[in-house]
């Protein structure tokens, strides 16, 4: 099996997740498609996840093992892309594990087409009653153009914005080869990815299965966590803004922003059970919707660094509010 030159190269970062592992590598090492590298990036594990990987290294040669700090996923797959080698890139988070056929669909696809980036559907697999579902896009199958398939991807309904049930050109990562250090970093950076794609092809096979643990809603409500949610909400408008696309997609962006402050509402809400105070209540409130229609305007000023110190949510009533431009410092 040559891995000199791959045609594909997966990703996983791995953190604390040594009871998926087997499971994850198992379903790497059965592909049908031979011609690829794995590169797992062990960032800081506590748990017995280096060892695992270590196994499978031995195991196969196919797998290529780096061991880091605990640095956050982003920094993970930044340092996984600086080894990638290559022609195509998939991503695996950990915890998941992906059909036999994921690696051959996608790439069969990509050659037929000339496609630089693949999408294909996938399940959502639910651990504790061990039930797979699969997850149809709305989207239609074929090939498309950039800007139809961000029609679909910046409302984040039509196509979600994941990493890992899409193979990527690498290409698309060379001029863009590092994710913010932050929670839905895939998310921020997703529309400027597919924006640099001229062909996009759309699959109906559901190829991959995300597993839903018991502890994922948990995370998903932290504070800091909903803080980057925010962030990559405005690092889109962002890259609309300096792509010069934002009046074609202002409507999808609407769309977008619509999801964004209910999706908002609904986390505040259940943030107030941990600090339950009236007035951080509604300076929280007050504070996501100022934000929203800050990142909503024509003329929008804020700038990437000023949007990645920014938090719009705070657990303390000792946060000024933020004015309507976010043209001031920003609070600390």
């Amino acid at each position: 099996m040559n891995t000199i030159n791959p045609k594909i190269s997966v990703i996983v970062p791995v953190y604390n997740t040594a009871q998926y592992l087997p499971r994850c590598l198992d379903s790497i090492l059965n592909q049908d498609f031979e011609a690829y590298e794995v590169i797992c990036v062990n960032d800081g594990s506590s748990d017995n996840s280096i060892e695992i990987l270590r196994e499978y290294e031995n195991k196969s040669s196919k797998i290529k093992v780096i061991n880091q700090a605990n640095s956050g996923v982003a920094t993970t797959r930044n340092t996984a892309l600086k080894h990638a080698k290559g022609e195509y890139l998939a991503f695996l988070d950990s915890d998941d594990f992906v059909r036999e056929n994921y690696l051959s669909r996608l790439y069969d696809a990509a050659i037929d087409t000339r496609s630089d980036i693949v999408i294909c559907n996938f399940y959502r697999y639910y651990e504790q009653i061990n039930l797979a579902k699969p997850v149809l896009y709305k989207f239609r199958r074929g090939v498309f153009d950039k800007h139809e398939i961000l029609k679909g991807l910046i409302p984040d309904n039509l196509i979600h914005s994941y990493l890992w049930n899409k193979l990527w050109k690498r290409e698309i990562f060379e001029n863009y080869s590092t994710f913010p250090n932050m929670k839905f970093e895939d998310f921020a950076v997703m529309s400027q990815l597919m924006y640099k794609a001229d062909k996009i092809a759309v699959i109906n096979d559901a190829l991959y299965y995300y597993r839903i643990r018991k502890t994922s809603i948990v995370r998903s409500i932290s504070l800091q966590t909903q803080n980057d949610y925010m962030k990559a909400y405005a690092l889109i408008r962002l890259f609309l803004q300096e792509s010069g696309e934002y009046n074609k997609f202002k409507r999808h962006f609407f769309y977008l922003s619509l999801k964004v402050y209910i999706v908002m509402l609904a986390v505040i809400l259940m943030l107030f059970k941990e600090h339950p105070s009236l007035k951080l209540l509604a300076q929280n409130i007050y504070s996501t919707k100022m934000f929203i229609r800050a990142c909503r305007e024509d003329n929008f000023l804020m700038t990437q660094e000023e949007i990645l110190n920014y938090n719009v949510l705070s657990s303390s009533v000792k946060v000024p509010i933020l004015n309507r431009k976010l043209n001031t410092k920003t609070p600390k």
